[in-house]
């Protein structure tokens, strides 16, 4: 069997996308104009960054039996993303988040779960860690993260979380308990501190695998990288986004990219920042994720945002 160098676990989704002036209060209503349905969900995002890139990913979730299950399978598999051990629930819709975004660009969703939101943790299959290299997965359904972080131990694979804000309630006891069985934990700045106040302390690289790291995402400022002994940050990159949707998944495949084929952490957050930053050039979550190619011309002619100059599109560069 061919190896696969990130298996993603976790959510795959149909956006739909709105921009607007700005969030309507309650019995507001405001004019907002429409830019389509789109492939999304944080696990498939990060299979579809991954495979940009040049690397092998497969990509286990769940969608429903419906037009839009057929949509995102058909575009993710087009992406090169492996997706064999998908999950088809019958006789359920497929999990969908609407989108709102702002004239900055940032972005605000509404999540519609339906019973195909997620696999659940008996679904996974022994054969879906055949050859892989790296899980990479999310705490959106804490029992599932569990069963795949321990799935990959006992295989030797190397692991990762991407953890977002509004999880971290979701099984906070498990959450610290499976810190230990983690190699990577990706989050942003807020999910940084929820875990700190979860803790009753910063959460810390001993909080983790003995060699673990944690990578916190701070938008267009960069990265933050903490290992046992040292912190350290990478700048990020000022370009004119318009979309940042999907930028942290971004940001998690194309780190584990350039580490798995050899880079250091520096030059990892770098490319990863780079990456991230490309990616909020398009509208959707992968619209502008970039190849390994489009990401290394970029780095060789751009410098992080503490260079003065206004920012530029890099939209066909």
């Amino acid at each position: 069997m061919a190896e696969i160098d990130v298996l993603c676990i976790g959510d795959l989704d149909v956006d739909m996308f709105v921009s607007i002036p700005a969030i309507p209060g309650f019995d507001q209503k405001i004019a907002g104009r429409g830019h389509g349905r789109m492939p999304g969900g944080m696990s498939a995002n990060c299979a579809v960054a991954v495979a940009r890139l040049g690397f092998r990913s497969r990509l286990v979730a769940a969608v429903g039996s419906d037009d839009s299950g057929k949509f995102a399978i058909g575009e993710i598999r087009a992406e090169g993303v492996d997706v064999e051990y998908v999950i088809h629930r019958r006789e359920t819709e497929t999990f969908m988040c609407i989108v709102l975004i702002s004239p900055s660009g940032e972005k605000s969703l509404i999540k519609l779960e339906t019973e195909a939101y997620l696999p659940h943790p008996h679904e996974l299959d022994n054969a879906a860690f055949e050859g892989v290299r790296h899980l990479h997965t999310t705490f959106g359904n804490p029992e599932l993260a569990h069963k795949a972080l321990a799935m990959a131990r006992e295989r030797g694979v190397t692991t990762s979380l991407d953890l977002e804000p509004p999880d971290i309630a979701r099984n906070p006891q498990l959450l610290a308990a499976l810190l230990p069985m983690i190699d990577t934990l990706f989050l942003n700045a807020e999910a940084f501190a929820l875990v700190a106040g979860l803790l009753g302390e910063e959460p810390r690289p001993a909080h983790l695998h003995e060699k673990g790291e944690i990578l916190v995402t701070l938008g267009s400022a960069g990265c933050r990288r903490l290992v046992a002994g040292s912190r350290t940050e990478e700048k990020g990159f000022a370009v004119k986004s318009v979309d940042t949707t999907g930028a942290g998944d971004c940001f998690a495949g194309a780190y584990l990219v350039a580490r798995l084929e050899g880079a250091p952490p520096e030059g990892a957050m770098r490319m990863a920042n780079a990456a991230a930053a490309l990616a909020t050039t398009g509208i959707g979550a992968q619209t502008a994720m970039p190849t390994h190619d489009c990401v290394a011309a970029f780095m060789e002619e751009r410098v992080p945002v503490t260079t003065s100059g206004p920012p530029r599109s890099v939209i066909g560069e």
